[in-house]
């Protein structure tokens, strides 16, 4: 039994497996209290047994209104296409690969020969450390590949030209031709998404001769990590890997894989396998005639439970055999509906919501980055893709792929919610909840109330019993916090906080989201020091590794959760006598630090920088720390807001020149940071259009089509957000349409904006005639007017609206499901 009386399965076989995994977290609503007391009402607690599927939840593309065939065309125009083979495929960061994923089994797939083509597994559950070098010392908590398959064209020759590769975004499938001397042999390869199951179907041109082809499936031999190969019966090849928990104090996670790879259709002539000092393998050989089709199928099995639970793991052999069962069920029928599935599925995330920019450069990022999102999470999902995602290619990861905290983790999910798939951070948001009572401890054991977070976490506690809460140290000890940067929990917290401002799900507010928001508060309130005129906050950092006062980041991650409690406590109804507390706090609470640059008023990364390695306060030329807290993610400030601060965002921008064209930070981890404080601003359109397609192009890979930053992996995926809101912003309870989009460009678009809006409209020649607004939850909807006119005309079902002009802002109440359109 976990802590707090709820029973907890910690262990997880998926997809179709035996066991089950942690699942639902149950969240009490938390006692009212005027000090800063401790708000523990946020448990750990896992669901109950059972197997668990991936999902995807949302507003169907029926009630959306986007045209699939439009949708479809738009997405062929940006596919990614090589003529060559691709080089770099191994490597400790983001791969060049092309990529193939269903939320918890990720796919690389590239090889650097034209006669063959490799296929790198990984799963969301498969956890140990990482290893420097080949002795026995590990170093950090890593996600690991498990296996890798190469089909090949045994001894082949690859013709002068034909080659390709080409993801199609639409079907999401990868197909690889390969073009050799007497043949050409297609494999298109696809994830299933109720199963972790790789489809990869085979077929040559008929008239075309005989293809002796080789399926080989291989895993590394490392005494840290287990592993086997082998084949069964003739017909299955097998891998099964585990992790390093045995004897090692990185890892609480006992983690084990295994595959089973078959032909359906066909059938190997010839089974074997070896095991040499480096790698285990195992050969199926099988030939494809002109004009024949074979399917290759691998199912992946994976089991983790703690390392303390009583109850028994599958063993290897066991999990092999769940693996073969799996790849022997699926036959053409299976297929078919599988492919069903697949199709439904990516059309409906396809249809959620749209944009039109008329730029191919553009769209080419915008819809990869989508395809990057829907590809590396999917709620139901184990759990949430790590920095790399499920795409590993070797055993060393850089920063072993852990979720870091201090933005890399969040920023993924920056424009998900805008883009209408909120569920897609489902795997996120449970894995932050689930943390809190570890964390929780961490702090209380500091001196303080509340919640606190470490900087970078391995999933490990989401198969473990939370544990009871401990007790308040009598004397605070900062150095004891779980570390330096203390905007990390509200960091982690944010896109939590963002499920509910865009769903507006009151049962969610109410069970999880209000009393981790209060552990927040009470930790933010309890840190603060008074000085004799202000609250401020001490031995924070800034950048890590930092001992600063002030930073931006905690003055403006503070305000949003105590803002968000303001607003959510209202709506519950609770806490009324803590709104004045609150309210004082943010009254007294130190401003943003500022300062002067070539004259004019900049924001400072923090008042005052203790950091040896990054000790200047305002920094050209790297990411923009300075303006995370109060413009995005903290959304203290926008368009519309504050005219003197949104000035000296636009200042900064101005005076660092940091816009991912140059050495620095701006290009190493401020790709998905920069353009979008840009845009929540007002900075210029047309220039901000242009800087961001040219740093677009300066990191960009066209073997995958996605954008590559040195100092993380799939975030970059976060800027779809700067297009977002270029489009559409709906901060502080108004939705502005195109705010930040030059008017010489035609442009439309369907978006969510907070509120539960789903928003559509278009400009032409600088003009909006009408704005279209689903109402998801109920609620008054208020548009700032496109128009100047000063009037709007508000109509539902052929009915007129009563709408409150006033301010250039139309006002109207809605009611849920119910369409509303207004024209000037």
């Amino acid at each position: 039994m976990s802590s707090n009386g709820n029973p907890l399965v910690g262990r997880r076989t998926l997809l179709g497996g035996t066991a089950a995994g942690v699942g639902v977290v149950l969240v009490g609503a938390g006692a009212e209290n005027a000090s800063a007391s401790d708000a523990s009402g946020v448990s750990g607690s896992a669901g109950t047994a059972g197997t668990t599927g991936i999902t995807g939840t949302g507003i169907a593309a029926a009630a959306t209104g986007i045209s699939w065939s439009a949708v479809q065309a738009q997405l062929a125009a940006v596919n990614p296409h090589v003529t060559k083979p691709i080089s770099g495929v191994v490597t400790s960061k983001y791969t060049p690969g092309m990529l193939l994923g269903n939320g918890d089994l990720g796919v690389v797939v590239g090889d650097s020969s034209a006669t063959q083509q490799t296929f790198f597994f990984g799963k969301s559950d498969f956890w140990g450390s990482d290893r420097k070098t080949t002795s026995p010392v590990t170093w950090q908590p890593s996600i690991l590949p498990i296996g890798t398959l190469t089909v090949a064209a045994s001894g082949a020759t690859a013709a002068s030209s034909g080659y390709s590769m080409t993801t199609d975004l639409a079907g999401a499938t990868v197909t690889t031709v390969l073009a050799l001397s007497n043949a050409t042999v297609t494999m298109k390869s696809w994830t299933a998404d109720n199963d972790s199951v790789l489809i990869t179907q085979l077929s040559s041109k008929s008239g075309s001769s005989s293809v002796t082809l080789t399926a080989t499936a291989v895993l590394p031999v490392d005494t840290a990590f287990p592993s086997g190969a082998g084949s069964l019966n003739g017909t299955q090849l097998w891998l099964t890997r585990q992790n390093n928990s045995s004897g090692n104090g990185n890892v609480s996670l006992q983690a084990t894989a295994a595959s089973a790879t078959q032909l359906v259709g066909a059938k190997f002539t010839k089974v074997s396998s070896s095991k040499t000092s480096s790698q285990t393998s195992a050969t199926g050989t099988f030939t494809l005639a002109g004009g024949a089709t074979a399917t290759l199928v691998t199912a992946v099995r994976s089991h983790a439970q703690d390392v303390s639970d009583s109850t028994t793991a599958p063993t290897p052999t066991q999990l092999r055999d769940q693996a073969v069962s799996a790849s022997t069920a699926v036959n053409a029928a299976w297929i078919s509906s599988a492919a069903s599935t697949h199709a439904a599925f990516w059309q409906d995330y396809w249809t959620r919501s749209n944009v039109v920019v008329g730029d191919s450069q553009l769209e080419a990022y915008y819809f990869n980055a989508q395809y990057v999102l829907g590809s590396a999470t999917r709620s139901g999902a184990p759990n949430a893709p790590s920095l790399w995602a499920q795409w590993l290619t070797n055993d060393t990861p850089s920063w072993g792929g852990r979720y870091f905290l201090n933005y890399n983790e969040e920023a993924l999910y920056y424009g998900a919610f805008s883009s209408n798939h909120a569920d897609a951070s489902e795997p996120y948001r449970r894995m932050i909840y689930n943390e809190v009572p570890w964390q929780r401890n961490a702090t209380h054991s500091a001196g303080y109330q509340g919640t606190a977070f470490q900087r970078s976490l391995a999933p490990f506690h989401m198969y473990e019993a939370a544990p009871a809460t401990v007790p308040v140290a009598s004397s605070k000890n900062y150095t004891k916090l779980p570390a330096d940067q203390k905007s990390n929990a509200t960091f982690a917290v944010l896109p939590l906080i963002w499920h509910w401002e865009y769903t507006r799900d009151a049962a969610y507010l109410q069970n999880q989201l209000y009393p981790l928001l209060k552990e927040l508060d009470a930790f933010w309130r309890d840190f603060a020091v008074w000085d004799g005129k202000r609250w401020v906050f001490e031995h924070s950092s800034a950048h890590e590794g930092g001992d600063d006062t002030n930073p931006n980041l905690d003055l403006g991650f503070a305000r949003k959760v105590i803002n968000t409690l303001l607003e959510t406590s209202a709506i519950l109804g609770v806490d009324a006598s803590l709104r004045s507390t609150w309210q004082d706090f943010l009254t007294k609470l130190s401003a943003y630090p500022t300062g002067t640059y070539n004259g004019v008023t900049v924001f400072y990364t923090a008042e005052v920088i203790n950091n040896p390695s990054l000790p200047d306060k305002f920094e050209p030329g790297n990411q923009p720390i300075n303006m995370e807290g109060v413009i995005f993610p903290g959304e203290q400030c926008s368009i519309g807001g504050d005219a003197t601060l949104v000035q000296y965002a636009i200042n900064s921008l101005t005076q660092m020149n940091s816009w991912g064209v140059t050495s620095g930070g701006n290009s190493n981890n401020g790709f998905p940071k920069e353009f979008t404080i840009a845009a929540r601003v007002g900075w210029p359109a047309e220039d901000l259009v242009q800087k961001f397609k040219a740093s677009i192009a300066h990191l960009w890979r066209s073997s995958n089509d996605t954008d590559f930053q040195g100092g993380g992996g799939i975030e970059t995926s976060g800027s779809i957000e700067t297009l977002n809101s270029m489009l559409m912003q709906s901060e502080a309870g108004a939705i502005r349409v195109f705010p930040c989009w030059p008017s010489a460009r035609n442009a439309s678009f369907t978006l969510l904006a907070k509120g539960a809006f789903l928003v559509s409209s278009a400009v032409s020649g600088g003009t909006v005639a009408s704005v279209s607004l689903t109402s998801q939850a109920g609620g008054n909807a208020t548009l700032v007017l496109p128009w100047s006119t000063g009037s709007a005309t508000v109509t539902a079902n052929g009915s007129s609206v009563p709408v409150t002009v006033s301010g250039g802002r139309a006002t109207f109440a809605t009611t849920a499901g119910t369409t509303y359109k207004v024209t000037p």
